[in-house]
């Protein structure tokens, strides 16, 4: 009787666990966030680079002012006092340089063009920022110009700067920097030259390199990986389109969600984007982003797994990338901001600086804020 009784007690159960009455609820709704703006900088900026200090201030470097200027100023951003403050100058003007942290906690700045004919002279020149005394110092030459290079920091500490253009022609040659030797060495070349591409390192430490323009001014569907134990580029499978001018970020899953920038074919900015599986080596597309944009800043990976994408439209939006879906967050710019330079702070929240207005198509000093609470 006692077994009968069991048996009843465990044909209840299992009645229970695979009833539909019982199934798992549905995934919560996860908070928009929203969108403010904050102070202006001291100078207006497009074209420039943001950068969080050992301190957790925020440099923000070069670009070109309202006025079409190349600017060789700097200024530094305190989060904690939603301040800005003047900081030391660039050894020479910069627009459309890279910029990044080095092991030894100062500020690499390097290529980007400066003022001169042709809309501007290509620059192979570096520098860096030290915190501690507050000034830039040479850190020797890249053995090409670079501008519009895409810039990647990779195990090691030493920052692998890929493509650009020296002002004529599409690179590509990708070098890297040592903090021990101070000085920049070739590694092998990329399988196409491209500019205005994204590169992305790889939970495996390699590096994804996405997209651009190539040499013929083509617009690039294909990408390639670098492996910094052989120094060698590889082919990886190509995207389901061309672009250039967008945006890419390493997902907390390990994979990386790319995302808007512009085919060139019609002139206009693509709302597509998809995601690379290092697994499979391979693209899958996912849903379109509410607004098509280009010219982005990096994207922001927010603490909830979720990728925010600002900039190339007056709006922003999150990517939930297990539903693979965009959605558009609270409040906006006051129009939309191309060439602008974001940064994610401590407590998950984003700062977006600066950027050409698409009504003057000027430079401005404005900033905005982003949080999820």
């Amino acid at each position: 009787m006692t077994n009968l009784r069991g048996a009843a007690c465990l044909f209840g159960l299992l009645l229970a666990v695979s009833s539909p009455a019982q199934k798992l609820s549905p995934r919560p709704i996860l908070p928009l966030g929203h969108l403010i703006a904050g102070p202006s900088m001291t100078t207006a900026r497009a074209g420039h680079t943001a950068t969080i200090l050992p301190d957790f201030k925020v440099l923000i470097a070069g670009g070109g002012d309202a006025n079409g200027t190349v600017l060789a100023s700097t200024e530094i951003y305190d989060p904690t006092q939603e301040t800005f403050s003047r900081a030391a100058n660039l050894t020479v003007p910069r627009q459309g340089h890279i910029a990044a942290v080095l092991s030894d906690g100062k500020i690499l700045i390097a290529g980007g063009a400066t003022a001169g004919p042709h809309h501007g002279t290509g620059l192979s020149s570096a520098e860096d920022y030290d915190l501690e005394t507050g000034k830039f110092s040479p850190r020797g030459n890249m053995h090409a110009r670079r501008v519009r290079a895409a810039v990647t920091t990779l195990r090691d500490g030493s920052p692998l700067v890929t493509g650009g253009t020296d002002g004529d022609h599409s690179l590509d040659s990708a070098e890297t920097y040592s903090v021990l030797t101070g000085k920049w060495t070739l590694v092998g070349k990329m399988a196409s030259p491209r500019v205005s591409h994204t590169s992305t390192l790889l939970q495996d430490g390699r590096v994804l390199i996405v997209g651009g323009v190539g040499k013929n001014h083509e617009v690039l569907a294909n990408a390639e990986i670098y492996d910094p134990k052989t120094k060698q580029f590889t082919a990886a499978r190509s995207m389901h389109h061309p672009r250039y001018g967008h945006t890419a970020a390493l997902l907390t899953n390990g994979k990386v969600v790319v995302a808007g920038g512009s085919d060139y074919n019609q002139g206009a900015a693509l709302a597509s984007a998809e995601i690379y599986d290092p697994a499979t080596n391979s693209f899958a597309e996912i849903g379109n982003m509410a607004t098509a944009r280009w010219r982005l800043p990096a994207a922001s990976i927010l603490l909830d797994g979720r990728a925010f994408v600002a900039g190339g439209a007056a709006s922003a939006e999150v990517l939930d990338p297990i539903a693979g879906t965009f959605r558009t967050v609270e409040g906006g710019f006051d129009t939309a901001r191309f060439e602008c330079a974001t940064v994610q702070l401590m407590d998950g929240s984003v700062r977006i600086f600066g950027g050409y207005d698409d009504k003057s198509g000027k430079a401005t000093a404005k900033t905005w804020i982003y949080r999820l609470k």
